[in-house]
């Protein structure tokens, strides 16, 4: 997997983001969630909006509605409707009452350019939003603690859920899971909110309950089903292990492939001894699960797993992104592909892991009078409590993969001698993967191989430069067949070689170098299809040879490059 040049998507220390792609123009995508303010001392809303697919970033909305605003989350809806929920707590002597709090809803019909406050309703503690068009809703779930617990008793906190209509100015519910009260939870934190096929919604959730002998964590999924009168539901799915400073309720994703109707979850697992980020999947909405199964494993007096994020790509695979080192603050980030609950090909390193504590100014957080603390410590009220804090690094819940077109677009904090970033990156398109036993696959997921049918002609321009050693070759796609050729079309490398040694591809599709090396040639198709006796325009694949001088002055053979070609169309349309 290749990474272009990371981009600025925004200064300063952001603890809570998620990435969210306009799914009728995946050119608009939008990051939301937290930044914080270390002059004012306080968190603010935000949300940054790209409509190049990811390559420049710009602020268009900023919630300062009280000092403390946090619990964001974002979605996209119909004819390019964007929603961003952000929750304005009441403070009191630097002190948050998220009771009291409200939360605001906020709509762009724009793509997230432009945004119109549309109503306000009551603290959506830890949201994640889906929209539902089955509904026609916009569905926001999130941890109903402040008002579903008892003190005192074994009644605990549970998933709410809201209703948004689409123009933002109504809103249902809450709408509670009633039979999760009884689990004893103290805290219910959903995440990656996403609307099925079905018509049902479903969000992931971890929690933790006390036993006799310990804390535990339950990570589940919360289903709302009836479009417009949801009827909540819940499945408990794994039991990640836990100890004192181990809670790993930050440490999960999901995402759902509508190709296959199949929801995939990973987590982390582990503490002390090994830290693992464990794979999970659901063919009937979430009810059942299969066996989970290892994709990393890391020793944890070395390095531990964090945050790990799943996307899955229109080619019917999956990618990762995760943090690993010490620990979360120093830790470095990276993205890969999966196939078969497998790392494959080689992994992206978005950031390095860092080998020393540092502070900057953006990230430090003063709170006096931490209520908490001075219950923990049983402090008279003739004392106050000062705390000045180092947050930088430190993510509360970090969302960073989405999709646009055949791209994955990642989104990570990192650090450098100013202070805080918050970056964005393209990762290179899927293209072919690498399967589980490191040899080449072919292009999956409806491609078919139409090489009988085409010709390769020469395109005019043949280059190399013998003091880098690079080859380039211009050429032309023909279609010889009786029936049109429909876009988008690619040429898949099924074998590459050189008499005079090593040969490299360097311009690939999916940055693979050799077998299994994909190009995209779409482009140089005019308009969607090539009819029957039609040429693309020219494209120009790059190459780079190591010639071993040995060889060269050796051989006979007057080859720099020999190149067995699979030329692969998505869609066949009848000719016209």
């Amino acid at each position: 997997m290749g990474l272009k040049s990371p981009i600025l998507a925004g200064q300063g220390w952001h603890p809570w983001y998620e990435v969210k792609a306009d799914p009728e123009n995946t050119e608009n995508v939008v990051v939301c969630g937290t930044k914080w303010d270390s002059r004012n001392n306080s968190p603010f809303g935000f949300v940054y909006s790209s409509h190049d697919g990811g390559a420049s970033w710009h602020t268009t909305l900023e919630d300062r509605g009280s000092t403390w605003v946090t619990e964001q989350s974002c979605t996209f809806g119909p004819h390019h409707t964007a929603y961003f929920l952000s929750e304005a707590s009441k403070v009191i002597d630097g002190v948050p009452h998220h009771e009291e709090g409200k939360a605001r809803l906020f709509l762009s019909t724009d793509a997230g350019e432009h945004w119109t406050e549309t109503m306000k309703t009551g603290w959506a503690d830890y949201s994640t939003s889906a929209f539902n068009t089955s509904a026609g809703k916009v569905y926001t779930f999130y941890n109903a603690w402040y008002t579903t617990h008892e003190t005192g008793s074994a009644v605990g906190g549970t998933v709410g859920l809201l209703l948004f209509s689409a123009d933002g100015r109504e809103v249902s519910g809450p709408f509670i899971e009633k039979a999760m009260r009884t689990a004893g939870y103290h805290g219910v934190f959903p995440v990656d909110a996403t609307a099925l096929k079905s018509g049902a919604v479903v969000a992931l959730y971890s929690a933790k309950r006390k036993t006799k002998h310990a804390w535990k964590e339950d990570l589940g999924i919360v289903r709302a089903d009836q479009p417009g009168n949801p009827s909540l539901t819940s499945v408990v799915i794994a039991h990640p292990s836990m100890d004192a400073g181990c809670f790993n309720f930050s440490d999960a994703s999901m995402t759902y492939d509508p190709a296959r109707d199949e929801l995939f979850v990973a987590y982390v697992d582990g503490c002390k001894a090994q830290s693992r980020i464990v794979l999970t999947a659901s063919l009937d909405g979430g009810k059942t699960w299969t066996q989970s199964a290892t994709v990393i494993t890391r020793s944890a007096q070395g390095h531990r797993l964090y945050f790990p994020t799943l996307a899955a790509t229109p080619n019917k695979g999956l990618v990762l992104l995760w943090e690993e080192g010490a620990d979360r603050r120093t830790g470095g980030w990276f993205a890969s592909y999966l196939q078969d609950s497998r790392l494959v090909g080689d992994k992206a390193e978005l950031s390095q892991h860092s080998d020393k504590f540092a502070v900057h100014d953006d990230s430090l957080w003063t709170s006096v009078d931490r209520t908490e603390e001075l219950a923990q410590h049983s402090l008279s009220g003739s004392t106050l409590t000062l705390t000045v804090l180092s947050e930088l690094n430190n993510v509360w819940r970090g969302q960073g993969l989405t999709i646009s077109g055949d791209h994955v677009i990642a989104v990570w904090p990192s650090q450098n001698q100013v202070g805080q970033e918050l970056n964005s990156g393209i990762l290179g398109g899927e293209g072919s993967l690498e399967s589980a036993d490191g040899s080449q696959g072919t292009v999956q997921g409806g491609w078919r191989n139409v090489a009988k049918q085409t010709a390769i002609l020469f395109g005019g321009r043949q280059h190399f430069d013998d003091t880098t050693g690079s080859l380039e070759v211009c050429l032309m796609l023909a279609n010889r067949g009786k029936t049109t050729l429909g876009a988008p079309i690619a040429l898949e490398v099924e074998s590459i070689r050189s008499p005079l040694g090593e040969v490299s591809i360097t311009d690939s599709s999916n940055r693979l170098p050799g077998v299994g090396a994909v190009w995209d040639i779409t482009s140089a198709v005019t308009g969607d299809r090539i009819p029957p006796g039609g040429t693309t325009n020219v494209f120009c694949p790059m190459f780079r040879l190591h010639p071993s001088a040995k060889v060269i002055l050796g051989s006979e053979r007057d080859e720099l490059v020999v190149l067995v070609l699979k030329v692969l169309v998505l869609n066949q349309p009848s000719a016209r």
